[in-house]
């Protein structure tokens, strides 16, 4: 019986791409994924479609907060998972607490419990940048775990999640490995997020929502660099915690007027009040993930938002009418 991969969060944007991305490998993939409507589902939906047109794809609507949720893939032979699935979002995590709790916290102890129950070679988890809070000019070094304060509920759940992660493996042979993500953009990306979003608003000629000056400063990563990252994690002998991000930041406003040169409109934009605990400046240093696995990410921001840019005039049939709200 062929090892299979399973990805969780297969119809969210990263675990979309990873999942695409295994399956032109010819590696056979169980995707798992609720469905759930964090944001706009429709676009979720197109995801899965596309994944689903793949011989090589299983498909498994779970809720992992649910405990034994896993039983039924139990009688796979699984090499690894990734487990990309959570609830993500600042604002929304101070609005909903108790969603971010089950989905990232609840969902990821029962998926790691299950990987050291069959003993599963390897978990892959994503993480993410929020739980450093404002870097202002430090790089964010994975070594520093103890100094880390995460400032909004969205970060603290994910930050548990990694605690929970370490504790339930520990004194067994699954390696884990956590990937901090910092504001990944791109082709099928969230529309909750600020890329998508302002693209949707210059294209449409709406008013481009700013909250802020605009001069925060973002490590914005491009989803082809992610999965790279994530494919090269795969195999490692031992467990790690690594940053996958630009140390190259860019501010909101240089993203407005990359994306008013590709799509040749002016933005209209409307300055809103700061968000809630927003960060100034969020940048990784990139040298463990360069030590262990040779990797760096690739795409400029001109380029990545050029491509950003050409999918959406491309998909502008069904993307225009998704519901594009706040991240």
């Amino acid at each position: 019986m062929d090892k299979k991969v399973v990805v969780t969060g297969c119809s969210g944007f990263i675990g979309f791409h990873l999942s695409n991305s295994l399956l032109e490998a010819d590696i056979q993939v169980i995707g798992i994924d609720s469905l759930n409507s964090a944001y706009d589902v429709k676009l979720k939906q197109k995801r899965l479609e596309k994944l689903d047109k793949n011989n090589n794809f299983t498909f498994f609507n779970y809720n992992l907060s649910q405990e034994d949720s896993l039983n039924e893939i139990k009688k796979y032979d699984i090499s690894t998972i990734y487990h990309m699935a959570a609830r993500a979002g600042v604002r929304q995590s101070f609005l909903d607490p108790q969603s971010y709790i089950e989905d990232n916290t609840y969902a990821t102890a029962n998926v790691v419990n299950f990987c050291k129950e069959i003993e599963i070679p390897e978990i892959i988890l994503a993480s993410t940048s929020s739980i450093y809070g404002d870097s202002g000019e430090n790089l964010m070094v994975e070594e520093k775990d103890e100094k880390i304060k995460p400032p909004s509920v969205y970060a603290s759940t994910k930050l548990s999640g990694e605690s929970l992660s370490k504790i339930i493996l520990e004194d067994t042979n699954t390696n884990l490995i956590i990937s901090r993500f910092f504001t990944v953009y791109g082709p099928y990306g969230r529309p909750d997020m600020s890329i998508l979003r302002f693209i949707h608003w210059i294209i449409n000629e709406e008013k481009v929502k700013v909250f802020g000056n605009g001069e925060q400063q973002r490590s914005f990563t491009y989803i082809k660099d992610v999965v790279d990252a994530l494919r090269r994690m795969s195999g490692l002998e031992n467990s790690h915690t690594f940053n996958v991000g630009s140390n190259i930041t860019v501010s909101l406003n240089e993203v407005i007027k990359l994306i008013e040169e590709f799509t040749g409109k002016n933005a209209n934009i409307e300055n809103l009040e700061r968000a809630y605990k927003d960060p100034d400046v969020v940048r990784p240093n990139l040298e463990k993930i360069n030590e262990a696995i040779g990797w760096e990410p690739t795409t400029e921001i001109q380029e990545g938002i050029e491509k950003t840019v050409s999918w959406y005039k491309e998909n502008e049939d069904y993307l225009k009418d998704l519901v594009y709200v706040n991240e």
